[in-house]
């Protein structure tokens, strides 16, 4: 008979570590470089709490076999394996499989679809079932005829005998997922906090690290927390260090995959990522990751520890990187452990790009940022602070002068709502409302690009629903603003941004008008904002993107008083015309447009530039943007190496 994979699905936990499992041991225990590369031969499937894996069955009498008219699929060791090489995309085998395990996949963007199936991991060199071999509770196992006749006899036996079964059903599940309930880093409360720029979140002491510490199921060491995650940190693994209480040791594994963790673990969406992906999201509430990211650096930085680059032999070439954003620390920190010399030009006076100063002080403290970029310097990058390309250095001189450079730029263009009246004063923008907050903050002169509205007693009022609208009414309230509403168009569910923000807005007196769409702006006498008149919505059907489409209700028309209305609706590429005539391409929306074919994914049209983060995807995550600047760097290696040898 032909072996097979069986699920026991009472002790299923629903991780998915086989699924990464499976997708790295055909990968050489790699990462996809692209999420949609995450192709899987074995599925996790969750319905009413219960969850299973399903995958091939190997049928001793495989329909897809006699299916097949090129004998792709074929017997072979005790299985039903593929022949690549033989298969011409036909989809007979799909159609005839009766427990739809075979799907079409490309192994690589120019690649044509052909089938996929598990092949029950005999080309790996372990010549184990990875799935088997990940699966935490032993809810996955290869059944051959072997291990089948000795199950059979052991029931034959205990049924004779009138004996129970030989354990509890589903009793591994159960012992494993017998964790106290999360905990997490405690909030200021919010009359007190909203009287401050300070962080909110109060840091976890060592008890409250080794209490969500010791929550970790350590699914996998690969698991599904690490997938979710763009820079694929090592979250198991660094959380058992906290609980080993091996601080500097978690904190030198976090600098192996980010460039800033600190600063991840205070402004990264984790519920969306890392926590939102933890098996114990349903059961007690998500590991605090977050909290121990932050916890570790913050903790190794006071003990007095800094991220060392080692011995390593200086290159030959220099790297520009243009932004001190995400994306660009991102890559200058590789480059700089490469022995590269790298100068970072930015248009602010402090590093961070928006990190600094789009974001709020109370959900990061700038004082981070100051002790980076010590770190930074003190591993040989040299900033270049306000310095705006084109304005005060030459885009040309740059290219000309260094081997490569790294576009990381973001997005600062601003997106308007096409109101009739948003010129009218009091009408702002949520990004100059939200830098010019941060440079008074810090103690920074007034930009007069930047100019501080003064909201004090006024009625404020923000159209938007993201982490930057909810960034702007939380800034408001601060600024002593007499009310402060956030106007959405969709409903609570569909707001895009971090979840715990909108709820940190509400318990700092934010009001929130949901289904609600502008419709005019009006204005007094002066020409000034007085109102936003308002339509209701209902939810349509949704859209290509899965969304569901906002339509007006008739006669449900309304005015939203406010003397100041922020429209933050998120960014958009920023004109840079100093790109001119060095041969980069942009997209329809004015972003950059890397990779394809013959170039590298971050490479541009321009052999020499290479580009990510916001500019290329437009407006993105903090991380990954930061990812894309490391790839960046590590492509831009690849090449100087390869000039080398040839």
């Amino acid at each position: 008979m032909n072996k097979f994979i069986v699920a026991d699905t009472a002790n299923c936990i629903g991780c998915h570590a086989c699924e990464v499992a499976c997708v790295t041991s055909h990968l050489q225990d790699h990462w996809p470089q692209q999420r949609h590369r995450f192709l899987p031969r074995i599925h996790v499937l969750s319905h009413q709490g219960a969850s299973s894996a399903t995958t091939c069955h190997h049928c001793n009498d495989a329909p897809c076999v006699s299916s097949c008219p090129t004998q792709a699929l074929l017997f072979s060791d005790d299985s039903v394996q593929f022949k690549e090489a033989l298969c011409i995309g036909c989809k007979n085998c799909v159609v005839a499989c009766p427990f739809g395990a075979i799907e079409m996949a490309a192994s690589n963007d120019d690649a044509p679809l052909l089938a996929q199936k598990c092949d029950l991991c005999l080309s790996h060199p372990s010549g184990q079932q990875a799935c088997v071999a990940s699966c935490p509770t032993q809810a996955l196992q290869l059944m051959d005829e072997k291990r089948l006749s000795q199950l059979r006899q052991e029931r034959q036996i205990r049924a004779a005998m009138g004996q129970p079964g030989e354990d509890v059903r589903g009793a591994r599940r159960q012992a494993i997922l017998d964790k106290a309930p999360r905990v997490g880093a405690k909030k200021i409360a919010a009359e007190e906090r909203k009287q401050h720029f300070q962080e909110i979140y109060q840091p976890l002491d060592e008890g409250g690290a080794e209490h969500e510490s010791d929550r970790c199921l350590y699914c996998a060491q690969k698991a599904w927390c690490n997938w979710t995650c763009p820079l694929h940190n090592s979250v198991p693994d660094f959380i058992r260090l906290v609980n080993e209480g091996r601080i500097i040791e978690a904190a030198e594994l976090c600098h192996q995959s980010s460039s800033l963790p600190e600063i991840c673990g205070r402004v990264c969406p984790q519920d969306r990522l890392c926590e939102g992906a933890c098996t114990l999201k349903n059961e007690g509430g998500s590991v605090a990751v977050g909290n121990l990211e932050r916890y570790i650096t913050d903790t190794a930085l006071a003990m007095g520890w800094r991220p060392t680059i080692g011995d390593i032999t200086p290159r030959q070439e220099r790297v520009v990187v243009i932004g001190a954003g995400p994306a660009g620390l991102g890559c200058a920190d590789i480059l700089a452990r490469a022995g590269v010399q790298v100068d970072v030009f930015d248009r602010h006076p402090e590093i961070g790009g928006l990190l600094t100063f789009g974001i709020p002080p109370f959900k990061l403290d700038k004082n981070v940022l100051q002790v980076r970029r010590e770190i930074f310097s003190s591993m040989g990058i040299r900033f270049h602070l306000s310095q705006e390309i084109g304005r005060d250095v030459a885009f040309s001189e740059l290219v000309e002068n260094y081997d490569a450079v790294f576009l990381g730029v973001g997005t600062y263009g601003l997106m308007a709502a096409g109101l009739e009246g948003e010129e009218a004063p009091g009408v702002i923008q949520a990004l100059p409302f939200l830098i010019a907050s941060t440079r008074e903050v810090m103690g920074l002169e007034e930009s007069a690009e930047y100019p501080l509205t003064d909201i004090q007693g006024k009625r404020v009022v923000v159209l938007g629903g993201g982490d930057t609208a909810m960034d702007c009414l939380r800034t408001a309230v601060r600024r002593g603003a007499e009310s402060v509403t956030c106007a959405y168009r969709r409903d609570e569910l569909s707001m895009p941004g971090s979840k715990k923000e909108v709820v940190n807005a509400r318990e700092e007196g934010v009001n929130f008008e949901f289904n609600v769409q502008p419709k005019y702006i009006q204005r007094n006498r002066k020409g000034q904002v007085s109102a936003v008149g308002m339509i209701r919505t209902k939810m349509g059907e949704p859209g290509p993107d899965g969304r569901r489409r906002p339509q007006p209700i008739a006669g449900s028309e309304f005015e939203l008083q406010a003397d100041v209305l922020v429209m933050a609706f998120g960014f958009q590429a920023h004109e840079m015309p100093w790109l001119r005539g060095h041969g980069i391409r942009l997209d329809k929306w004015g972003q950059i447009i890397t990779g394809g074919k013959g170039r590298t994914a971050n490479q541009t049209s321009n052999d020499k530039i290479y580009a990510g983060g916001d500019a290329v995807t437009g407006a993105d995550l903090v991380v990954t943007a930061m990812a894309a600047g490391r790839q960046a760097a590590a492509e831009m290696l690849a090449r100087f190496r390869a000039k080398e040898g040839g």
